[in-house]
């Protein structure tokens, strides 16, 4: 994806006129942001339902935070023919622009922040550091992306596989997660 450039994306899409993608998005980051920001709104729409629910729900604070995170975005794949395509491409742009060390990625390209889920976040993280917080946090999206995308294509590539169970494979992302979200502070060696 890395050395991809607009006009090779205008030809693979069948458009007869390739600076119309320059035109429009100005450049690959341009065009990457568009396709975040038109699938992470609808996402967020759907997160907003899970974050009411938590206050329904006997969820502890880690299962809360990663069932707001995964949920939404597994309702997404399941209601809308783009969602896994638009996972495996925020799988893909997670391994091109993060390098763990930034709180963004390197190019252009950004994830809108959402303050509810941040909320759930922090009640989930309330005894570590932000330092730490923050890492962790780091870790259960890239982690998810990267997971969500594996299950639905190993599902699609593979029905008879072990792992092909998406619902399955998707309560055991969530009970790592939640893992991630419950574990006391690490001790700095």
């Amino acid at each position: 994806m890395d050395a991809v450039s607009l006009r090779e994306i205008a030809v693979e899409a069948g458009q007869k006129n390739p600076n119309a993608l320059q035109y429009h998005f100005g450049d690959r980051d341009g065009l990457l942001q568009a396709i975040i920001d038109k699938h992470s709104a609808q996402i967020g729409l759907l997160r907003d339902a899970y974050i009411r629910d938590t206050q329904e729900k006997k969820w502890s604070p880690g299962e809360a935070a990663a069932r707001c995170l995964v949920m939404p975005i597994v309702d997404y794949m399941e209601s809308n023919g783009d969602g896994v395509n638009f996972v495996r491409l925020v799988s893909q742009i997670a391994a091109v622009y993060q390098n763990g060390t930034a709180s963004g990625p390197a190019g252009g390209v950004h994830f809108p922040r959402t303050k509810s889920l941040e909320a759930v976040f922090n009640r989930a993280l309330v005894a570590v550091s932000s330092r730490e917080a923050r890492r962790r946090i780091y870790l259960v999206v890239t982690i998810t992306f990267h997971t969500l995308a594996d299950i639905y294509r190993t599902s699609q590539q593979t029905p008879t596989s072990p792992v092909a169970n998406r619902k399955l494979m998707v309560d055991q992302l969530i009970c790592l997660l939640e893992s991630f979200f419950s574990a006391p502070p690490r001790q700095v060696r």
